[in-house]
């Protein structure tokens, strides 16, 4: 190939690589911006879960993965989010409860939206789990109820003054016993949640 040949060939290929990057720099705003868009508020879809979730083995933090399959126009899309708390002790409502937070929402063509949403309804929980206040949702059923005393009691102590000191001492006995009776403690065992892979659950953006 003679050099006039070959310088051309170079000057070919340079001509071509600039191209290349042209098209690069014009072209990349414009995908940057595609990335990015918004979910308006309301809007709400059923998603799948592709992770076990469970009171017992997941820990605060851990991320989970859904799909949507609502028909429309973010089926198939995927939903990410973590744990953000976990409340195995009932001592309030007597069942365990688990808070899921959804951070963001991937289009099958690679759009990505930041999103807080809450969960509205699941559907055909294997234990029983129910949605509570604040987006937590609890567990089917309560944990086992137990008490545990420290006294004698207010009607035990009476009984014990009367039978020594009369009724005087009865009205002692009363007090004391039922300062006694103060230490009475009821507790909840905890109630497992279990959201295993495939449960269905309806979210709403907020």
């Amino acid at each position: 190939m003679s050099p006039l040949n070959t310088l051309s060939s170079r000057q070919n290929r340079f001509a071509k690589i600039a191209i290349l990057l042209l098209l690069t720099i014009v072209a990349f705003p414009t995908l940057t911006f595609a990335q990015s868009f918004t979910i308006p508020q309301d809007v709400a879809f059923r998603i799948r879960l592709d992770d076990t979730l469970t009171s017992v083995d997941s820990q605060v933090g851990d991320p989970f993965s859904a799909t949507v399959v609502d028909q429309g126009p973010y089926r198939n899309a995927r939903v990410y989010g973590h744990i953000s708390s976990i409340d195995p002790s009932g001592r309030i409502t007597g069942h365990t409860e688990m808070v899921l937070q959804f951070d963001r929402v991937i289009m099958p063509d690679g759009r990505t939206a930041r999103i807080h949403a809450e969960i509205i309804q699941l559907y055909h929980a294997p234990s029983g789990e129910t949605v509570g206040v604040e987006n937590a949702i609890l567990s089917g059923g309560k944990g086992r109820s137990s008490a545990v005393s420290t006294g004698i009691g207010a009607g035990a102590g009476a009984l014990f003054g009367a039978l020594f000191g009369g009724g005087k001492g009865a009205g002692i006995g009363s007090i004391v016993g039922g300062a006694a009776g103060l230490g009475t403690t009821a507790f909840r065992g905890s109630a497992k949640i279990t959201l295993p892979s495939g449960l269905e659950m309806m979210i709403q953006i907020t």
